[in-house]
């Protein structure tokens, strides 16, 4: 299979194109011959898809796509040719799932299959940036504290010292060290010292900070892992290629990370699923990832769990489980805040879009589509997994009816969902505990779903 450095050569020799053009003349025009070849059709009265013949098309539209387009370097305005057999011995000689953590808390991330009895993996918390060192600590603390999480993703710090953290600066190095050193005192503190953080580092934007903050005297682990992104859509720069390069190079976990734009040059659902199950295949490829981080982003909207965004993560979720090895995280952002009914119709619809769909992992789905500062809490995490267990094995025609009810709920407040609460506001940043009135809302929100035969296991 072709290396890093293979592919650096096709970054540097390959067909010279504007941006411009590589959108226009081969992007967009290759998204919609495809999509009508391959008949893919959005289906947004099963939210939860069970067509096992959609998604196989999807599959084979998927490595059609990859090998007609390509993927361009904007650093070099080339674009990099991508042959279908390589992506099918890529695919083909994917592992069975890769470990991650230390300790007792070292744990195998395997795929799973379309209504897989296993529990996903599940990572809490997110990239959100907390306002202190301590509103970040008692985020993770209580991420570490859900027994069933198997990693976490750590909060981005965006100052030092009263300094914003400005991308490309010394005081974003400071601040990538700082949210990692805080993370691993947290997780220390709960007895979870070796759980994994999976996110690379959130406040690092640059590749010389991801270096900063993987030292290993004070910094990422090998047993940890870097996301790594593809820029929107099929496009990368030197930044990702320095970041890749360097991992290569130590021989960290690589998680290929893609969240496409519903409404962008993909278009609608289905040209978005087509791109979205591309990046799988890239990730395996050109990425080498242990693992692969993904969901579609509603443009108008900011989040992922509208009717036609959980089709995307449904028939996406089908398609690649029935056809790679390749571990998937669904991350998937919520239009409503934490503390607030409606985040949990939603978060609760995620889960059961993506788990019955044969999902490896799902991640906390995130509040206020990650735009609040301090802007979310471990209840969240719990709630998440809460569900996420209680959806292993569950039948996606079952799911695709709890999750079309739960649509009912919060559907049509999308457009004005509420902001909701930050951290501190229904937490107490001491001890670390929730408000009653959070509790509360949880349970009888629990209680709820119970009731439409959720089997809940914890």
């Amino acid at each position: 299979m072709p290396s890093l450095l293979d592919f650096m050569e096709r970054a540097t020799t390959g067909r010279i194109v504007s941006e411009e053009a590589f959108n226009m003349k081969a992007l967009i025009p290759n998204i919609r011959k495809i999509v009508r070849e391959y008949d893919i059709r959005y289906d947004g009265e099963n939210p939860v898809s069970t067509d096992d013949g959609a998604a196989d098309r999807l599959f084979e539209a998927a490595l059609d796509f990859v090998a007609r387009t390509g993927v361009y370097c904007d650093a070099t305005n080339r674009v990099i040719h991508i042959d279908r057999a390589e992506v099918l011995e890529a695919v083909q000689n994917l592992p069975e799932g890769s470990y991650f953590g230390e300790g007792r808390d070292r744990g195998f991330y395997r795929p799973r299959q379309v209504e897989d009895e296993n529990p996903p993996w599940i990572q809490v918390g997110s990239g959100v940036v907390a306002s202190s060192e301590e509103i970040a600590m008692a985020q993770v603390e209580g991420y570490g504290s859900i027994p069933q999480a198997r990693s976490v993703c750590v909060p981005a710090l965006n100052q030092v010292q009263g300094m914003p953290a400005i991308g490309g600066s010394p005081l974003e190095v400071y601040a990538s060290i700082a949210s990692v050193q805080a993370a691993r005192k947290a997780l220390w503190r709960c007895g979870r010292a070796g759980l994994p953080i999976m996110n690379l580092i959130a406040s690092a934007t640059t590749a010389v900070s991801t270096l900063a903050g993987s030292f290993p005297t004070f910094g990422l682990r090998l047993s940890d892992a870097w996301l790594v992104d593809f820029l929107a859509e099929m496009k990368v720069n030197f930044e990702t290629l320095n970041r890749l390069a360097f991992l290569t190079s130590i021989g960290g976990n690589v998680g290929s990370t893609a969240l496409p734009i519903l409404g962008g040059y993909a278009g609608g659902p289905a040209g978005t699923a087509l791109v979205m199950t591309a990046y799988y295949l890239l990730g395996i490829l050109l990425f080498k990832g242990a693992y692969h981080m993904t969901g579609p982003v509603h443009f108008r909207h900011g989040c992922s769990t509208t009717r036609d965004s959980l089709w995307v993560f449904s028939i996406v979720g089908r398609a690649t489980s029935r056809h790679t090895r390749y571990p998937d995280l669904a991350l998937a952002y919520a239009a409503a805040g934490p503390c607030t009914r409606m985040y949990f119709y939603e978060a609760a619809a995620a889960n059961l879009a993506c788990v019955p769909s044969g999902y490896g992992g799902v991640q906390t789905v995130i509040p206020a589509a990650a735009i609040v500062e301090d802007g979310i809490t471990p209840m969240e995490g719990l709630f998440n997994a809460e569900v996420a267990y209680a959806a292993a094995g569950v039948q996606a025609e079952q799911a695709n009816e709890w999750v079309n009810r739960l649509l009912e709920q919060y559907e049509a407040g999308t457009d004005d969902a509420p902001q909701g609460k930050r951290y501190q506001e229904c937490y107490d940043v001491k001890t670390r505990k929730p408000s009653e009135d959070y509790v509360r809302l949880h349970d009888e929100v629990k209680e709820e779903l119970a009731g439409m035969g959720i089997p809940f296991q914890f």
